[in-house]
């Protein structure tokens, strides 16, 4: 079994490496249906594999039904295939309550903050928790230093859900997408400093961090002073999370 999370361009390569296994069901949960994070369906090819079968899950409140914006991205105004001719089994599932169970596997959901409907994914396999938010405002235009800022502070408030809700993953992946000297500019924009992200790490006493979607005007020199910033903020604040950037084709092992 595989659990998917999210589209994005690297679901080609997955689909790649998935082709050399027998067919099998594939579970593929969505954060929301902005492009980057769908571009990628439709060069997956288990999609195009009689055999497959793929549960895609989403939003259940977003503007158009989630197999409708599949479908739509498949248009022929955009590209030379629809999903008519996709052979796989293609099953959609807007997500109700607070989690479902896959075999042995939980996931939970919450929504977090960014333009439109979107939402962080928990999974809990064999007493192991993993958090997958790569899109995610945490503290909303909150400039100010976080040395003196605990749990219990008024801007802490709003976001205790999502703190609470990540609290003790073995594995957070959360972006970190703007230094604090961008963030200003960028307030509204759906994604968090790195500050304020060290301190959502930090208050949830996760075990370790990945920092995704980095900003693509960041370059590899660029991405490293960061993280050592990143890693200085954390120390800053007393914390014993463990951090490193994620990046393409690096896996973890819990």
């Amino acid at each position: 079994m595989h659990l998917i999370f999210d589209a994005g361009s690297g679901i080609r390569e997955l689909g790649r490496e998935l082709m050399a296994e027998p067919a099998q069901q594939l579970h593929l949960f969505i954060t929301h249906t902005h492009w980057d994070h769908i571009q990628g369906f439709p060069f997956f090819p288990p999609a195009y594999t009689p055999g497959w079968e793929i549960e895609i899950y989403g939003e259940k409140h977003l503007n158009k039904p989630l197999k409708s914006v599949f479908k739509g991205q498949l248009d022929s105004e955009y590209f030379p295939v629809q999903m008519e001719d996709m052979r796989a089994h293609l099953g959609f599932h807007h997500l109700h309550g607070e989690s479902i169970e896959i075999e042995d596997v939980k996931v939970s959901w919450i929504r977090v903050e960014h333009p439109g409907m979107t939402l962080g994914y928990k999974i809990e396999i064999e007493g192991k928790k993993i958090v997958w938010i790569p899109d995610n405002e945490f503290l909303k235009g909150h400039l100010d230093p976080l040395d003196d800022i605990s749990r219990e502070s008024d801007v802490v408030g709003p976001y205790l859900p999502l703190i609470d809700f990540v609290t003790g993953a073995d594995t957070l992946i959360h972006e970190a997408q703007y230094t604090d000297e961008e963030y200003p500019a960028k307030v509204g924009w759906g994604h968090t400093s790195v500050g304020n992200a060290c301190l959502l790490a930090h208050l949830a006493g996760v075990k370790r961090w990945l920092v995704t979607h980095h900003d693509p005007t960041h370059d590899d020199a660029f991405l490293e002073r960061k993280l050592n910033q990143t890693r200085q903020m954390l120390h800053r604040l007393g914390s014993s999370v463990q951090v490193a950037h994620a990046y393409d084709g690096l896996t973890e092992y819990i």
